[in-house]
């Protein structure tokens, strides 16, 4: 029996895969405010953002009420311009949620109907390009922790986002968020 071999950009994309991976910070449960992810084979991790009326600390999210009893995510990363936003309606537990669902996203909706995610990019004239999952481009999003005790959400992440208008994709891989917050 002959061995298999892997042609060379096989090899050559694996080792630039895990170089990207090392880059995000590790998956943790202790509320350590981090957020990582890459973002079409590339490391995205958050790094704040500075703008003429705003400065934006690189991470927030965590648990919010959204009407009596009701408790949802909200995990909010900023790089610049760049955002990447997830939002779970309503997670009570430890599982996997699916972002699946055509819905509008904040700050169209204050309390958007289904779980999103998205990526918002601005240039500097203010111009935006959104990209949402919706009922074909999906994602899923395992909680790992989810104590409102302590206020710590942990989670991992990957999802699928296109920009209606012009109907381009992105990815997002190897996603994983830790925070530790106030309701």
């Amino acid at each position: 029996m002959k061995p298999i071999l892997f042609p060379s950009f096989i090899l050559l994309l694996l080792v630039s895969c895990k170089k990207e991976i090392d880059k995000l910070p590790p998956i943790t449960q202790s509320g350590a405010n981090t957020f990582g992810c890459l973002l079409n084979a590339n490391a995205w991790v958050p790094g704040g953002s500075v703008d003429l009326f705003s400065n934006t600390y690189p991470t927030s999210g965590g648990f919010f009420g959204d009407s009596i009893n009701t408790i949802s995510i909200y995990v909010s990363a900023y790089n610049g311009r760049d955002e990447i936003h997830i939002y779970l309606k309503h997670p009570a537990e430890v599982k996997t949620y699916f972002l699946n669902k055509n819905t509008l996203t904040y700050p169209y909706a204050v309390y958007p109907e289904a779980s999103y995610g998205e990526y918002r990019k601005t240039d500097q004239f203010g111009n935006e390009e959104l990209y949402t999952t919706d009922s074909i481009h999906t994602g899923i999003v395992t909680v790992t922790r989810s104590d409102i005790t302590n206020s710590i959400v942990s989670g991992i992440f990957q999802m699928q986002l296109y920009q209606q208008s012009t109907g381009k994709t992105i990815n997002i891989t190897d996603g994983r968020f830790d925070y530790k917050t106030h309701i």
